[in-house]
C-alpha cells in the first residue's frame, strides 16, 4: 500500500513538472505615439474696405471693360465686405466738395453745414449701370478725384509762372456755396439702388443732411473745410458683381459705380477730424 501511495505521488510529480506556465505578456516594442489636441482658431473679421481698395477694384472694372472683356471675376469676393471712407467737402480750392457748403452767420455766429446725397433715378447712365436690374429710386454720392487715394483736400497748386511758390489762398470768407461739378469728372460713384418694394424710410430723397451750431466769438471766420466719412456694405448688381462700368467714348475712361448699402454718415471737422454730427443712413 505504502509502495502504491509513493508511485502515485511520483507520477503526480511528473506531471506537474511537465506542465508549462503561462508566459508573461512582453512589453510592446513599438514607441508610443501622444496624441496632442490640434489649437482651435477664432477666423478673424475682415477689416472694412477703404478708398485704396475700392478704387483698385474699381480700377480694374474700367480695365476690362474698356477691353471689351468681361468683369473681372476677383471683384466678386467685395461683396457683402463692409468699407469706409471719407470724402472732402467745402475745400479751400473753391472746387473739391462743392457738393456740400458751409455759412457763418456773422451777426449770430451760427454756423451751417450742408451737403445732400444724389439722386439719380431719371439719369439713363444709372439706368445703364444697372444693366437690366429693376428699380425705383438711385441716390449716392460721386467720388472725387478717382485717382488718388488721399482723402484730405487738395494741396494748392504751384504756379507755373513762379515755381516754387503755392498760389496765393483765397481771402477770408465766411461760407462756401455749393457747386455742380463738370460733367468730365463725375467717373465713379457710390450708388444705393432702391427696389419698388423697399421701405420709404430707408430714401434720403430731398432731405439734407444739416449740421449747425453755435461758434466763439473769438473764433475768426477764416475759410474752413470738412469731411465726409461713409460707412456701410458692399452690395453687388444683378450679375453678382458689386462694380459696373460703361464706357460711352472709346476716348475717355469709363463712368462706374460701386453698388452699397449706405449705413452711418459722420461729419467731422478735416482741420482736427472732430465728429460734429452723424445720421444713420
Amino acid at each position: 500500500m505504502l509502495v502504491l501511495t509513493a508511485l502515485f505521488a511520483t507520477t503526480l510529480f511528473a506531471l506537474a513538472g511537465c506542465q508549462q506556465s503561462d508566459p508573461e505578456p512582453q512589453a510592446s516594442s513599438a514607441p508610443k505615439v501622444a496624441i496632442e489636441a490640434l489649437p482651435t482658431t477664432t477666423p478673424k473679421a475682415l477689416s472694412a474696405l477703404g478708398r485704396a481698395d475700392i478704387l483698385a477694384a474699381v480700377a480694374a472694372a474700367a480695365d476690362e471693360v474698356a477691353a471689351g472683356n468681361p468683369l473681372p471675376q476677383s471683384n466678386l469676393e467685395l461683396a457683402n465686405r463692409s468699407f469706409e471712407l471719407t470724402m472732402p467737402i467745402a475745400c479751400a480750392d473753391g472746387v473739391t466738395g462743392a457738393w456740400g457748403s458751409w455759412r457763418l452767420d456773422p451777426s449770430s455766429r451760427v454756423l451751417r453745414v450742408s451737403f445732400s446725397r444724389q439722386n439719380w433715378a431719371a439719369e439713363p447712365l444709372f439706368a445703364d449701370l444697372a444693366n437690366g436690374q429693376p428699380f425705383e429710386a438711385a441716390e449716392g454720392f460721386w467720388v472725387e478725384r478717382p485717382w488718388t487715394r488721399s482723402e484730405q483736400c487738395p494741396r494748392p497748386v504751384v504756379s507755373a509762372a513762379a515755381p516754387g511758390i503755392p498760389e496765393k489762398a483765397p481771402p477770408k470768407i465766411a461760407e462756401a456755396a455749393p457747386r455742380d461739378q463738370a460733367a468730365p469728372d463725375n467717373r465713379l460713384a457710390l450708388v444705393q439702388y432702391f427696389s419698388s418694394d423697399a421701405p420709404r424710410t430707408l430714401l434720403r430723397g430731398k432731405r439734407p443732411y444739416a449740421y449747425t451750431a453755435k461758434v466763439p466769438k473769438d473764433a475768426e471766420p477764416t475759410v474752413r473745410a470738412f469731411g465726409v466719412r461713409i460707412e456701410g456694405r458692399i452690395s453687388a448688381f444683378g450679375d453678382g458683381q458689386p462694380v459696373h462700368c460703361v464706357n460711352r467714348q472709346t476716348s475717355k475712361p469709363p463712368v462706374c459705380a460701386v453698388a452699397v448699402e449706405f449705413g452711418k454718415i459722420t461729419l467731422e471737422d478735416a482741420a482736427t477730424g472732430e465728429t460734429l454730427a452723424d445720421w444713420d443712413s
